[in-house]
C-alpha cells in the first residue's frame, strides 16, 4: 500500500508526464495530471471528465463524450496561485498551507468539493483568527457558507469589539455579517455609543468605496435606551448616508422623540447589552400566598432567558399595600410603610442586601412613592390605619442625611393612587377621597429647589406639560 501511495504522488512530480492524459490550465499556467486519479479525488472532475450519459440526449452525451476526450481542460474559476498545493493534496493527500495561500487553496477545494481539503483549509482559518484577520475571515466564511469559521470569526469580534471598532477593523464587513455582529446580546462594549461610532464607520467606508448601503435594518439592533439624544441629533441626524435614507431619518427622529418622552414604537431595541452592567428587569416585593403577605423578593428579567431569580428576603415583616421605588442608582430600591406601624423604611443594595433606613414621620399604607432629583424621595397621601384616616401628607425622604422631612400637603386626600415624575413635576392621578369617593383629578407637585407649589387640574381634561 505504501509503495502505491509513493507511486501514485511521483506521477505529479515526473517532469516526463509520460502517463499523464489530460491538462490542466489555471490563469496562464499548464499542470500535467492524471484523468483517474482527478475523478477518483474529486466530484467536480468527475462530471467534467467522465459525464454521465443515462439522463441526456444523445447529442448532448456525444458533446460530453468529446469534451471528456479532450487532452485540455481551462479553469478559469480557479486561481493559480497555490492550484499546485490542491494537486498535491489530491495525489499525496497532504500540502502545505500558508497565510499566503490557504485562501485560495480554500477556493478552489469548496469548487473541486475537495471535502479533506476545505475541512483542512478551515481549521487552518480558525486556528489563526485575530482580531485583524477575523473581518476578512468572517466575510470568506460568510461568501462560502462555511459556519464553523463564521462562528468563530463571530465569537472573537463579539469579545474583541473593543479593539475592532477603535481602529476600524470592521469596516470591510458586509450589510449581512455587519447586522449579526450589532444583533448579538454579548457584544462586549463600554457604551452603545461605541456602537454607533463602528456604525458611523462603516456607513462612511461603504460609501467611499461606491457601495450601496440600505443601513434601516442595522439601525433597529442598536439599543436606543443607551445612546444620548445629543449624541442622536448632532452625529447620526447629521451622516449623509442616514439622513438621506427617507427610513433611517424617520426611524432616528422616533429615536429622538422616544428618549424624550419615553414613547416606544415598532423596530426599537431598548434592551441593554449584559456586557454593560445593566438590565431592565421587574422587581416583585411580598407576595400574597393566600394565607399571608411573605418577604419574599424576586427579580424578573424582561430580556434574558433565566426569568425568575430569588433575592434576600426583606428582614421585616411584609405589609399588605406598603410602595416601593427604585433608588438614586439603578442597582437600589426603597420599601415604605412595611413593619407593624408602617412608618418603616428599607433600602435594598444589590452589593449589600438590605439596610434600614430612618422612619416615617407617620405610617401609611397606599400611598404613592417615587423619586425626583436624585435625591429625594417623595410619599404621597396613603391611608392611616391609627387615625383610619385618608391622608393628604406630603413627606420628603433626602437619601444623602437619612432623615424624612414633611414638606407639604395634598389638595386633595388620596389613596390608591397613581403617581409618574416628569423632569421635577410630581403627578398624582386619582384614587379615592376620605368620602370613599373616587377622584377625577391629577394633582401636580412642582418641587423647585426648596419651594413647593401645588396646582390640580381635571382628570378628563387633556393638557401638555412643559
Amino acid at each position: 500500500m505504501a509503495q502505491l501511495v509513493r507511486g501514485v504522488a511521483g506521477l505529479l512530480s515526473d517532469i516526463t508526464h509520460k502517463h499523464s492524459d489530460v491538462q490542466l490550465k489555471v490563469g496562464g499556467k499548464t499542470f500535467h495530471c492524471h484523468k483517474l486519479i482527478l475523478a477518483m479525488k474529486s466530484p467536480y472532475f468527475e462530471h467534467k471528465l467522465f459525464p454521465s450519459t443515462s439522463s441526456s440526449s444523445s447529442s448532448t452525451a456525444a458533446a460530453a463524450a468529446a469534451a471528456a476526450g479532450s487532452e485540455q481542460i481551462v479553469l478559469n474559476d480557479v486561481s493559480a496561485d497555490g492550484f499546485d498545493k490542491v494537486l498535491e493534496f489530491m495525489y499525496t493527500g497532504q500540502t502545505e498551507l500558508s497565510d499566503q495561500n490557504v485562501e485560495q487553496i480554500l477556493r478552489a477545494a469548496d469548487l473541486m468539493k475537495l471535502t479533506e481539503l476545505t475541512t483542512f483549509c478551515v481549521d487552518y482559518l480558525t486556528d489563526r483568527v485575530s482580531a485583524d484577520t477575523c473581518p476578512r475571515y468572517w466575510n470568506l466564511a460568510e461568501q462560502m457558507k462555511l459556519t464553523t469559521l463564521a462562528s468563530a470569526c463571530k465569537r472573537l469580534c463579539v469579545k474583541e469589539f473593543g479593539y475592532s471598532h477603535s481602529c476600524s477593523v470592521l469596516s470591510s464587513l458586509s450589510a449581512e455579517t455587519k447586522e449579526k455582529l450589532l444583533e448579538d446580546d454579548e457584544l462586549v462594549v463600554e457604551s452603545e455609543v461605541d456602537v454607533c461610532e463602528t456604525l458611523v464607520k462603516w456607513l462612511n467606508s461603504q460609501t467611499q468605496t461606491g457601495n450601496s448601503v440600505q443601513p434601516y435594518q442595522l439601525l433597529t439592533r442598536i439599543r436606543w435606551s443607551a445612546v444620548p439624544v445629543e449624541y442622536v441629533k448632532t452625529r447620526l441626524l447629521a451622516n449623509d448616508a442616514l439622513k438621506s435614507d427617507p427610513r433611517c431619518f424617520e426611524f432616528l427622529s422616533k429615536v429622538v422623540s422616544y428618549r424624550l418622552t419615553g414613547v416606544q414604537f415598532s423596530g426599537l431595541n431598548t434592551y441593554h447589552r449584559p456586557s454593560t452592567g445593566v438590565e431592565q428587569c421587574v422587581i416583585v416585593l411580598g407576595l400574597n400566598n393566600g394565607c399571608t403577605i411573605t418577604s419574599d423578593v424576586y427579580r424578573i428579567s424582561l430580556q434574558s432567558k433565566e426569568l425568575i431569580t430569588g433575592k434576600q428576603a426583606l428582614p421585616c415583616s411584609m405589609a399588605a399595600e406598603a410602595a416601593a421605588c427604585v433608588g438614586p442608582s439603578s442597582n437600589q430600591f426603597y420599601v415604605t410603610g412595611s413593619g407593624e406601624c408602617r412608618r418603616e423604611t428599607w433600602k435594598w443594595e444589590s452589593a449589600f442586601g438590605w439596610t434600614r433606613c430612618s422612619q416615617m414621620n407617620r405610617g401609611r399604607r397606599r400611598h404613592c412613592m417615587t423619586l425626583v432629583n436624585s435625591t429625594s424621595i417623595y410619599v404621597l397621601g396613603g391611608f392611616d390605619d391609627c387615625g383610619e384616616t385618608t391622608l393628604d401628607s406630603i413627606e420628603q425622604y433626602n437619601t444623602l442625611t437619612n432623615k424624612w422631612t414633611n414638606v407639604g400637603r395634598l389638595v386633595h386626600a388620596t389613596r390608591n393612587a397613581a403617581c409618574a415624575v416628569h423632569n421635577t413635576s410630581v403627578y398624582v392621578f386619582g384614587g379615592m377621597g376620605r368620602n370613599d369617593q373616587d377622584l377625577d383629578s391629577i394633582q401636580v407637585i412642582i418641587v423647585i429647589n426648596v419651594y413647593k407649589r401645588f396646582f390640580i387640574f381635571p382628570l378628563k381634561r387633556v393638557f401638555n406639560v412643559f
